[in-house]
């Protein structure tokens, strides 16, 4: 009976957070906004994926049982979704499954990152024909499993997930990354006349004389701020080519990011291609309490590269940030390995179901890491998160199991209906 008032109340909703967001806030031109909406509209995880200021608006206007305290937020990922994981490599020489974006990392509940990583399994699962509840009870128990380790006082900050404690398609996917380490390079370099240089590419184009110039100028800057511990020579970061790196992900559309190639060690070792991405204020800080004001005013490249290092063990090496024409800049290797899961990779529930327990496990990793025990170099709060988060939930995991279904399922269902009101929206727009 009101499902017309419904959709004309949601469409001026979901018009009015869109709008507001992309223009005023990303300041997306015309034809980045036809690019992202042309992704968001392929299917309902799509849209998920590239509205997560839309989640954050409707999911911080209702209270949540089961939350801590104001005064104790964790440090969340703030867009955990299926497909924010993946492999790379780290500062051992490993290749790692792990959380692979930390752009929107922040403060805030740690209800937010479980409930989109919840709703994300629900609309994954649901496109390739797995059932969606046992999958996230599989994440939850195993994130609460091992968050009550960190509580009791295990260390988080060295855990990593490789191919040796990994089992299902996680640790295929780790064994085929492991095949790709001289790959790269050829697949984005080759060498000419005694100098490597990008590829012409599709996904890469180059960049202007003034560009070029421009990321010269603010070099010294980057290797600045490099961790002493990890700065070379500079001889090891001259740059060789620079490059625009195109076709960004849904929520990255309009950002601007290049394909550096530095020497690396030089004399026969193999030369580095580093990403230089524009950083914008994280999409949680928009909704959510000014838990710190430093962390709030800090440099937006700073904020997430600082991120990454309190949520990983042995991170980049390469982690490091910049301003350039009034715009802030992170700077990471674009690691050799990067590979991430598929649904081709899933071949049925039991799969699903082994792969989302080990999500569940590196979520505990990082948000037991991203508190008081994080390094010298990454430390924002000064409380332990998961004695806090598990206080919370206190002896009441089947309860706290079937409220984050609950909310997954709920959501799950508006966005399936918001992505039909989507649809529509973008046509008359």
């Amino acid at each position: 009976m009101f499902t017309t008032v419904y959709d004309d109340i949601r469409q001026m909703t979901i018009a009015k957070v869109l709008d507001f967001y992309d223009d005023e806030i990303r300041r997306l031109d015309e034809a980045s906004r036809r690019q992202k909406y042309e992704k968001m509209s392929q299917s309902p995880f799509l849209f998920f994926r590239g509205s997560s200021h839309l989640f954050y608006y409707d999911l911080t206007r209702i209270p949540l049982g089961f939350d801590t305290p104001s005064e104790t937020p964790t440090w969340i990922q703030g867009d955990l979704h299926f497909e924010n994981f993946g492999v790379h490599g780290n500062a051992k020489g490993e290749i790692i499954y792990d959380v692979n974006d930390f752009d929107e990392g922040y403060l805030g509940s740690y209800l937010y990152d479980l409930i989109r990583m919840a709703v994300s399994v629900q609309l994954f699962a649901e496109e390739v024909g797995y059932d969606a509840e046992p999958a996230i009870a599989a994440y939850i128990q195993h994130y609460l499993q091992d968050l009550r380790k960190y509580a009791e006082g295990k260390n988080p900050s060295d855990v990593c997930f490789t191919v040796d404690n990994t089992k299902g398609p996680i640790r295929k996917l780790i064994k085929k990354a492991e095949k790709k380490k001289t790959e790269l390079l050829g697949e984005r370099t080759a060498v000419v006349e005694g100098h490597r240089k990008f590829l012409d590419l599709p996904d890469m184009k180059p960049v202007s004389a003034e560009t070029y110039a421009a990321i010269e100028a603010v070099w010294p800057s980057y290797m600045n701020s490099i961790d002493k511990n990890d700065r070379r020579d500079e001889d090891f970061y001259v740059i060789k080519d620079i490059v625009h790196k195109l076709d960004s992900g849904t929520a990255s559309i309009g950002l601007e990011r290049y394909y550096i190639l530095i020497n690396g060690g030089g004399k026969g070792q193999p030369d580095v291609i580093l990403e230089m991405k524009q950083a914008q204020s994280a999409v949680p800080s928009l909704f959510v309490p000014v838990y710190r004001e430093d962390v709030e005013t800090v440099h937006q490249g700073l904020r997430v590269i600082t991120s990454q290092k309190a949520m990983q063990a042995y991170e980049d090496p390469h982690l490091g940030y910049v301003t350039m024409n009034q715009k802030e800049y992170y700077i990471r290797e674009r690691s050799p390995y990067k590979k991430k899961l598929k649904a081709k990779h899933i071949k049925n529930q039991d799969d699903l179901e082994n792969v989302l327990s080990i999500q569940g496990r590196i979520t505990a990793k990082i948000h037991a890491s991203a508190d008081m025990d994080a390094g010298i170099n990454a430390t924002v709060l000064t409380h332990h998160a998961d004695v806090a988060i598990i206080e919370a939930i206190g002896e009441s995991e089947q309860v706290f199991l079937q409220q984050i279904q609950r909310w997954s399922n709920a959501y799950a269902a508006r966005t399936k209906l918001d992505f039909q009101v989507f649809l529509n929206w973008i046509v008359s727009r």
